[in-house]
């Protein structure tokens, strides 16, 4: 587990539940901006995975430097899960409506770096992005995983295919491929 201090400030994500009327509701869960219009949500509670509920994300940096927080609704919802030689991940990915002003929190990476780097934390999904570059700080009450695995009859055993779930829906490695990396399908 990597709870080293990052040097940039940390860009923090809380993900609510949406109202009707829009208002804010309930703190659901706790992500991480991985590109300028994508927030990754590691170990989502069950209640992310409702197709009924509708959520608004809240952004801010720590320690903030005058930019102050922002509320963006978000504008769907993807899931995203790996069990294979004991590793246990699961994320959820939520587009946002508009462009986080937060845009310094997701650096260049690679599929094949994420790779490497989600198998060697062990599916770890806050310490794999920090140890990528990521300004990311795991908040207290995100330590460990929900006790429940309620996406465990969705996961796949490819981690080829969970990368693409957690990286895709960004502008994080599926825009940024490495020079003898190809799309999906062969197109560069």
């Amino acid at each position: 587990m990597n709870d080293q201090p990052t040097r940039n400030p940390s860009v923090g994500a809380t993900v609510l539940l949406r109202e009707p009327g829009g208002r804010p509701g309930e703190v659901l869960a706790h992500g991480f901006l991985t590109g300028t219009t994508t927030v990754l949500v590691p170990d989502p509670p069950v209640v992310l995975g409702d197709p009924w509920r509708r959520f608004l994300v809240h952004i801010s940096q720590s320690p903030d430097p005058g930019g102050g927080a922002e509320t963006i609704p978000a504008a769907g919802l993807n899931l995203a899960a790996l069990v294979v030689d004991g590793i246990r991940a699961s994320a959820a990915v939520l587009p946002l409506v508009r462009p986080s002003r937060h845009t310094e929190a997701a650096p260049d990476i690679t599929r094949d770096g994420l790779t490497e780097s989600v198998l060697r934390h062990r599916g770890d999904l806050w310490a794999a992005y920090a140890d990528l570059g990521y300004p990311v700080a795991r908040p207290p009450d995100a330590l460990a995983p929900p006790p429940e695995a309620w996406w465990l009859a969705a996961a796949t055993a490819d981690v080829a295919i969970f990368i693409e779930g957690v990286c895709c829906p960004s502008t994080s490695c599926c825009v940024r491929i490495a020079p003898d990396e190809k799309r999906p399908g062969g197109t560069p």
